[in-house]
């Protein structure tokens, strides 16, 4: 079971929540942008994994959630 942060404020956006909020944003948005210019659903969404699999891996390697300690 997970237990809740040591803060435990309401309100407190965390990084990690940050980046799995802009993973499905970047894909809205290069389909909106899909549509606007034309292309077609898999160049945008070629276009949209870039950055989206880049935020994956901003969080997995370069700032990862650490591990939870039982009290």
């Amino acid at each position: 079971m997970l237990r809740p942060a040591a803060s435990d404020a309401r309100g407190v956006v965390s990084v990690h929540d940050a980046v799995l909020a802009l993973i499905p944003a970047l894909l809205a948005l290069a389909a909106l942008a899909g549509v606007v210019l034309s292309w077609s659903w898999g160049t945008a969404m070629a276009v949209g994994s870039v950055p989206a699999s880049g935020t994956i891996g901003y969080a997995l390697f370069y700032n990862p959630p650490e591990a939870a300690v039982e009290n």
